[in-house]
């Protein structure tokens, strides 16, 4: 007896284009005499439908037909049917509160989920995440963005030819074009910008990966947390055109106790007694990329306040 698969349009934000699985894919799945496959229609996926029917999947606004449904994000819960198999990013593992009346349902129905957060290895390492993804297209993004504030600032420097993470075809495409501008940053400089531009990065796991990926791509130096402030003092000649310094926990909160010392497993299980330093940074900084996960447990790395001083 076959299995059915049904993949969901994504309509959690009017912007998500992403898919869980790809034509090309497909097309290797669907040669499994034990499977079909059927995707609902979307305006705004960045597949057509068309290259899914050319692969063998067909193109079906119903999946109750469907054994498994699968998905990226969130399933709203009118769209969730009894006794079938769920598999999507749930965000229901660290016991968030708006999303359990979602887990309930699955529960009254006797629906089974799968959350990828949940697929691990034997050392219980997560096997699917988005998070050096998360890194890579984020800081395409912000170099866009930082390129476009100096530019309104009257200061423009080549990462203005820095494209949107979108308008490269893939990985590769986005970073052969980074190493170019990178190399005209190397031999010109930073155009207008007369100082190096420091980029802090809150955090070292996945994310922050993939962010460093990118920076990687252009002449970057990078610099431990105590050279920050002699390097945002410091010359181009000195310390290049773009400069990176990684901030861990250590550097980012101190104990509340004058006598205590920081310690990083009593910071995780009790945040209260640490207050966050991240604002003594912050007028070095010129872009920062947070990369770590934070709830209203922990001390704030950035205020209004901070940011407005």
């Amino acid at each position: 007896m076959g299995v059915t698969i049904g993949i969901r349009r994504e309509d959690k934000n009017k912007w998500e284009r992403r898919v869980p699985l790809v034509p090309a894919d497909l097309a290797e799945l669907v040669k499994n005499p034990g499977l079909e496959f059927t995707i609902q229609p979307s305006d705004i996926r960045v597949f057509k439908e068309d290259e899914f029917r050319q692969v063998g999947v067909t193109v079906d606004e119903s999946l109750d037909r469907a054994d498994v449904v699968i998905a990226v994000k969130e399933i709203p819960i009118p769209y969730l049917q009894e006794m079938k198999v769920y598999l999507y990013f749930s965000h229901t593992i660290k016991g968030q509160d708006y999303n359990m009346p979602m887990l309930q349902h699955l529960l009254d129905r006797e629906a089974t989920l799968i959350d990828y957060e949940r697929i691990t290895d034997e050392q219980n390492r997560r096997l699917i995440f988005f998070s050096i993804h998360a890194g890579y297209a984020g800081m395409i993004e912000s170099l866009v963005c930082l390129a476009a504030r100096l530019e309104h600032q009257g200061v423009k420097t080549p990462l203005l030819e820095v494209k949107h993470a979108y308008q490269y075809g893939s990985l590769v495409e986005a970073k052969n074009h980074l190493l170019q501008i990178g190399e005209l940053i190397r031999n010109e400089g930073m155009g207008d910008h007369p100082d190096p531009v420091i980029i802090g990065l809150a955090g070292y796991g996945n994310v922050s990966r993939g962010c460093q990926e990118i920076l990687d791509c252009l002449p970057v130096t990078e610099i431990s947390v105590g050279e920050l402030e002699a390097s945002a003092a410091a010359s181009v000649a000195e310390v290049g055109p773009l400069v990176k310094v990684v901030f861990k926990e250590e550097d980012m909160v101190e104990p509340r106790s004058a006598d205590a010392q920081f310690v990083l497993q009593d910071y995780y299980q009790r945040p209260e007694n640490y207050r966050s330093v991240f604002q003594n940074y912050l007028p070095q900084i010129d872009l920062l990329m947070n990369t770590i996960y934070w709830d209203d447990r922990y001390p704030r790395l950035v205020t209004k306040k901070w940011t407005q001083a």
